[in-house]
């Protein structure tokens, strides 16, 4: 059956920049037709998903609500993934077609208005979508036998592999409820896949028969010919989306994300930046809109917390430091930028920075190898990030130094940042605070990073801010042997 679209949404559907037509989401032989009216090309790429993990899980049927939240986060990420364009350039619009389970509830106004909303607010660029009954028969696990292998009540978490998801989770084991845990994975990179399985077999037993690992797989095929979007702005939707049908399957309705608040709002480091110059994958804007959409979807309440949105990356390692795990942190992944060969994490892009920074904080002894101290030089000066963040954290210092009264350095705070006040105005209730409660925790926050980098600075700007000057003395020794 195929559903018809108000005529302004089969217009803009019909006039998109990019449209995508899934064909059903398959385990196997899945495929997208993919039409680029920007160079008029036309192709078809493979994907499929491999969900076999959801076996394990509470319920004795597979919700089929749940198997279309699956579909829809594939979509996405398959579409984000296959469009590379510069986020400084005109908006685009992308039209997506997917067949589904329930078209009835897809396609409902209110369902389409959050969806969009939430990806034009993480992506920046609009998106039409028109959803279609599904034919074809389910995929395995929507048929297969539970396997009761995990314990009920336990708390699932996102797992990425990175220092954030490491530290969190060891904080949140060393709590006093000795709950289980199911750590959720996915993407479709082997690298990832490995460093996540990794750092999982080395924290396991310290904490025995309380860690379970859960991935979803995204595998392409005959996609080579295709730039991939090396800015992937939608990858934390999708990640939350498929976290949340694990947790579903787990019988909560509660997914958590364990990042540091600095990371998760992170503010834009100069007064020219706008928007999607920095990541939304988790800020607390980004969780409560997937919240909405997997409530609307489920017909109940389903949240994504966020238990360390007034923690610092250091603060979140004190856990680690406490128990001298030194050996734990070089076996994550930070980098924005990874290099394809050792060392691999850069150690000056913005997010090596602050995990060395929370190190280094914490009074961690970090054993991870870094280009920047440990490989060949880069030849552009690699400071940039740090005199960004520094001049973020002059620039927050400052507002403080105004007045010690939080109420007015709450004013002067927002006036500079003011997607702080929407995240208190939105999000407060979520977070059970009154407004005037989680500005103050917003205030202490800063303050607590302020004070990080005060005592750690002079150790994080060895071999960067001395770049030039080091470049020069280089320079001028080899212009003598020459």
């Amino acid at each position: 059956m195929k559903y018809n679209l108000p005529p302004e949404q089969r217009y803009q559907m019909h006039n998109s920049d990019y449209t995508l037509h899934f064909d059903s989401i398959l385990n196997s032989n899945g495929k997208v037709r993919f039409v680029d009216r920007s160079s008029n090309n036309e192709s078809t790429i493979g994907i499929t998903v491999d969900d076999e993990d959801f076996k394990f899980r509470i319920w004795q049927e597979f919700p089929s609500v749940i198997a279309d939240l699956i579909d829809l986060a594939v979509a996405i990420y398959a579409t984000d993934r296959l469009i590379s364009h510069p986020l400084d350039k005109e908006q685009i619009c992308i039209s997506v077609v997917l067949p589904v389970r329930h078209p009835e509830l897809l396609n409902t106004v209110s369902f389409q208005n959050k969806l969009e909303s939430l990806l034009e607010w993480t992506t920046g660029r609009r998106w039409f979508f028109d959803f279609q009954r599904r034919t074809a028969s389910e995929r395995i696990v929507e048929n297969q036998q539970i396997l009761r292998m995990v314990p009920q009540g336990c708390e699932v978490a996102l797992w990425s592999g990175g220092l954030d998801a490491l530290a969190g989770l060891y904080t949140r084991l060393q709590g006093s409820d000795p709950k289980p845990f199911m750590l959720f994975g996915t993407g479709s990179n082997n690298s990832v896949y490995a460093r996540q399985k990794r750092v999982f077999k080395a924290i396991e037993p310290s904490f025995p028969n309380r860690l379970n690992l859960c991935r979803v797989p995204i595998n392409f095929s005959d996609s080579n010919q295709y730039q991939k979007n090396k800015i992937s702005r939608a990858r934390g939707v999708v990640f939350t989306m498929l976290g949340a049908a694990c947790a579903y399957l787990m019988g909560q309705k509660e997914l958590f994300v364990y990042e540091n608040g600095i990371g998760a709002i992170n503010l834009p480091y100069r007064k020219s930046a706008v928007g999607l110059d920095h990541t939304r994958s988790v800020n607390p804007l980004t969780l409560l809109r997937v919240s909405d959409i997997v409530s609307e979807l489920l017909g109940e309440e389903f949240r994504v917390q966020n238990p360390f949105l007034f923690w610092t990356k250091a603060q979140m390692c004190k856990a680690l430091a406490e128990h001298r795990r030194n050996d734990l942190p070089p076996l994550t992944m930070s980098c924005d930028s990874p290099h394809r060969q050792k060392p691999v994490q850069c150690g000056y892009c913005s997010s090596c920075l602050l995990r060395r920074q929370a190190l280094a904080a914490s009074n961690m002894e970090d054993k991870t190898r870094y280009v920047v101290l440990h490989g060949k030089r880069p030849v552009a000066d690699p400071s940039l990030y740090l005199r960004n963040m520094l001049a973020q954290v002059s620039t927050i210092r400052s507002l403080f130094n105004v007045s010690d009264n939080p109420n007015l350095r709450w004013e002067n705070l927002t006036r500079r940042f003011f997607e702080l006040d929407n995240i208190v105005d939105q999000t407060a209730g979520t977070e059970k605070l009154l407004p005037v409660e989680m500005q103050h925790r917003l205030i202490q926050l800063y303050e607590t990073y302020i004070a990080e980098w005060d005592a750690v600075e002079s150790q994080i700007s060895v071999g960067l801010l001395d770049w030039e000057n080091n470049r020069n003395t280089s320079d001028k020794r080899l212009f003598a042997v020459q």
